[in-house]
């Protein structure tokens, strides 16, 4: 198996795990790439005040150690409606590989 390969099955949900939402972020300090994991199951808090959920997410890199926080709004259906991120930005997966090599 190649590396791609085996970077793709890090972040590839196995089958049955539907629950799964990867965030792909990029310090805006430094640049550094980072891939985090969320449980739709487990991680979000239900929002009274708008409906839905909310996800607030704290993370790290590990190049400038400058916290990000982010925060994911979903509908009822988990699906995400909103998103903002404080000291990064969002990146697609695509980025982060190319980031990551």
């Amino acid at each position: 198996m190649g590396f791609l390969a085996q970077l793709k099955s890090l972040f590839t949900s196995p089958s049955g795990e539907s629950n799964v939402l990867m965030l792909y972020v990029k310090c805006k300090h430094c640049g550094a790439p980072l891939a985090v994991r969320v449980n739709l199951a487990n991680d979000l808090s239900a929002d009274y005040d708008h409906g839905g959920f909310v996800l607030t997410k704290e993370m790290m890199d590990s190049r400038c150690f400058t916290l990000m926080r982010a925060e994911i709004r979903f509908d009822a259906a988990r699906q995400v409606v909103e998103r903002k991120i404080d000291k990064g930005e969002f990146i697609t997966r695509e980025e982060y590989v190319a980031m990551s090599q």
